[in-house]
């Protein structure tokens, strides 16, 4: 197989971006020939990558030259690059997943739920297949789907690889407190950082906590830290930035904190499950209640919900922690990219 990934950018400490390299990697040790197709040109770091022209209407062209060339598999990630994606198979036998990793309302989304419906339903025409992250993001799609409802299928996302453990073992890449609690993502509105400083503000009246480290670059940092500071946090919350290794911060937590307003399925959140940290976590529409078996894993707390949170911190903080589950393993690279030839093959 020559499988080829197709992104509209490749920002390094995009989930999505991530979780593709490792689901690529599971593929070449397989034997396959992979690289990654990206519209506006980004590099990708250690792999094959073979620019777009920065937009939809003339990267098709480059994609469908390269299909003709013998490339056999496409995966693609987000709207621009499934209807880049479907553009350029157009006629072809090349066989193609469009995927979706978010829920349909998500902060960002130019698109309203009835038009990605109309889309995956276009996708779905001819030998398409379409996969989401979550079965609760399979259900809600399915349910926009004009027909074909037996093409879209759940995958797990490629999250765990084999050298997590090594990793989380090497030094930490930057200085730390002593006791802290543990937040990564991306900077950016969707993902509740605002929500989660308010939160510590509050339940720092209440009890001594930890120090609160928050992992991740994005657009609201600066933001983020004048919030800090006008809450009179600042003094406990870190900013690290972007780390390429962040697995050493996990392994010393004593608390994981996810605190998104939406996701697909978080893919910090099964790190911090594989690495056996406590976590606590907003019960957003897809992800977080089908990773903690409805709690039983974690704790959940009302998402975009300050108080809530705050009060979900002090009881994490004083109970006693689940143990590891083995069903976090189906997220497991090897079984990812399993899950994927399935889906070409029916």
């Amino acid at each position: 197989m020559r499988i080829l990934f197709i992104h509209k950018d490749f920002p390094l400490d995009g989930g999505v971006e991530q979780v593709h390299r490792r689901l690529a990697a599971q593929f070449a040790r397989d034997g396959h020939e992979v690289g990654f197709f990206v519209i506006n040109g980004d590099p990708v770091p250690d792999w094959p990558t073979f620019a777009g022209t920065g937009s939809v209407s003339g990267s098709w062209l480059r994609l469908r030259h390269l299909i003709r060339q013998g490339v056999t598999h496409l995966i693609a990630a987000k709207e621009q690059a499934n209807l880049c994606a479907w553009l350029a198979s157009l006629g072809t036998d090349c066989q193609v997943i469009y995927s979706r990793h978010a829920t349909l309302e998500c902060t960002g989304q130019r698109l309203s739920p009835r038009l990605l419906g109309w889309l995956y339903s276009l996708y779905l025409l001819g030998g398409g297949r379409a996969v989401a992250v979550s079965e609760p993001l399979v259900q809600t799609l399915s349910r926009r789907l004009l027909w074909r409802r037996e093409r879209l299928h759940h995958c797990p996302n490629a999250v765990i690889g084999d050298e997590l453990q090594e990793l989380a073992d090497q030094p930490p890449p930057c200085p730390l407190p002593e006791r802290y609690l543990l937040a990564v993502g991306r900077l950016a509105p969707e993902k509740g950082f605002d929500v989660l400083l308010e939160a510590y503000a509050l339940a720092s009246r209440q009890a001594s906590l930890p120090a609160l480290v928050i992992v991740g670059a994005g657009p609201e940092k600066d933001a983020l830290q004048a919030q800090a500071v006008q809450l009179s946090i600042a003094a406990h919350v870190h900013f690290t930035g972007f780390l390429g290794n962040p697995y050493p911060l996990f392994r010393a937590a004593r608390l994981f904190v996810l605190s998104s307003r939406h996701e697909g399925m978080p893919t910090a959140l099964i790190e911090a499950l594989a690495l056996g940290v406590p976590v606590v976590a907003t019960d957003c529409e897809t992800g977080p209640r089908e990773l903690l078996d409805q709690g039983r894993l974690g704790m959940l707390v009302r998402p975009d919900d300050p108080r809530a949170l705050a009060a979900g911190l002090l009881r994490a903080l004083g109970a006693r922690s689940a143990a590891a589950d083995a069903s976090i393993l189906r997220f497991h690279g090897r079984q990812a990219a399993q899950a994927f030839y399935q889906v070409w093959n029916q």
